[in-house]
C-alpha cells in the first residue's frame, strides 16, 4: 500500500478531474435540431489522443498545462493536510505515485474504433502502454494510519481543485455524449464504419465493430498474437476508409453547432475555469 492508495497515478488524477467526457449518451440537455456538417477534405490525427485534445468542447477542459498544475496542486494539498494531521515527514512526492509522461501515439485508442499508429499496433495491440517507470516512488507509509490518512487527503484535494463551477462542467459533458450520438448516426460516418467492417472481415475479423474491437481485447495481461493482428488490421483498415479522419471531422462539426447553442453558458463556465486556474497557481507556489 502507497501513502496515496486511493490515486495509483498521476493519469488517474487527470481523469478524475476532466470536465470533458468521452461516454455515449447525452444527459438532460436537450440538443438542439443539428445538422450534418460539411467536411472539406479530413484529415485523421496523428494520434487518437491528439485528436481528442483538438475538438472544439475540450477547449472546456483542462489542457496539459491545467492538468499539470491540477496535479501539483492535489500534490501541495494533501501534503499540507498530512502535515495538519501530525504527518510532518510526508512531502508533496509522497501524494502520487507518478509515472512519466505516455507519448501520444500509444496513448489508449480514442475514439469509436481502435486508432493507432501501425508501429505502435505491432506491438502494443489494445492493451495501451507500458506504465511509465515513475520518477519519485513515494515511501510506504509508517502504519496503518498514515495509509489512511493520505487517502481522505488526497480526496479533499481532489474535492478542492474541481472547478466551482459544477453545473458548467456537467453541461460540457452533456454537449460532449450528444456530439458522440448525432457522430455515431451521422451516414458519412455510418458508411465509413460499414467499409471499415468489411475490410476486417477480409482480414478474418468477422463479426467485429471498432469500438467492439477495443472492449474485446483490452485487459490484463500482455497482448496475444490474435490481439496483435487485429490491431494491425485495425490500423490498415481505418487509414484504408479514412475512418478516423472522417468521425473526428464530422465529431468536431456538430460539437461547433452544440457550441453556439449554448455560448453564454459555455463562456461563464470557461471564465470559471480560468479562475480556477488562478487559484491553483496560488496554492501550489504556497
Amino acid at each position: 500500500m502507497r501513502a496515496a492508495a486511493v490515486l495509483r497515478s498521476a493519469a488517474v488524477v487527470l481523469a478524475l478531474l476532466a470536465p470533458t467526457g468521452c461516454g455515449a449518451g447525452g444527459g438532460g440537455t436537450a440538443a438542439p435540431g443539428l445538422t450534418p456538417p460539411p467536411l472539406g477534405t479530413p484529415a485523421a490525427p496523428p494520434s487518437g489522443r491528439e485528436g481528442m485534445l483538438a475538438l472544439p468542447l475540450s477547449a472546456y477542459g483542462a489542457d496539459r498545462e491545467q492538468s499539470a498544475r491540477q496535479e501539483q496542486a492535489v500534490r501541495a494539498l494533501t501534503a499540507d493536510c498530512m502535515h495538519a494531521a501530525g504527518w510532518a515527514d510526508f512531502t508533496r512526492d509522497d501524494a502520487l505515485d507518478g509515472g512519466g509522461a505516455v507519448p501520444d501515439a500509444s496513448a489508449l485508442p480514442a475514439g469509436a474504433f481502435g486508432y493507432l499508429r501501425a508501429e505502435v499496433a505491432a506491438v502494443q495491440g489494445f492493451h495501451g502502454p507500458t506504465a511509465a517507470a515513475p520518477v519519485r516512488t513515494p515511501r510506504p507509509p509508517a502504519s496503518e494510519a498514515e495509509g489512511a490518512a493520505a487517502q481522505e487527503c488526497v480526496k479533499k484535494a481532489l474535492t478542492a481543485v474541481r472547478p466551482a463551477d459544477g453545473a458548467g462542467s456537467e453541461l460540457v459533458n452533456e454537449l460532449f455524449g450528444q456530439s458522440l450520438d448525432a457522430t455515431g448516426r451521422d451516414a458519412r460516418v455510418v458508411a465509413a464504419t460499414r467499409a471499415w467492417t468489411v475490410c476486417m472481415k477480409d482480414a478474418g475479423f468477422a463479426d467485429t465493430t471498432p469500438d467492439g474491437l477495443v472492449a474485446r481485447y483490452h485487459g490484463p495481461g500482455r497482448p496475444t498474437a490474435e490481439e496483435l493482428a487485429a490491431a494491425t488490421a485495425d490500423e490498415r483498415c481505418t487509414a484504408a476508409g479514412n475512418l478516423a479522419g472522417i468521425w473526428f471531422a464530422v465529431l468536431a462539426g456538430y460539437q461547433r453547432q452544440l457550441i453556439a447553442a449554448h455560448q453564454e453558458r459555455l463562456a461563464a463556465y470557461r471564465e470559471s475555469v480560468a479562475e480556477q486556474a488562478v487559484r491553483l497557481t496560488g496554492t501550489v507556489g504556497a
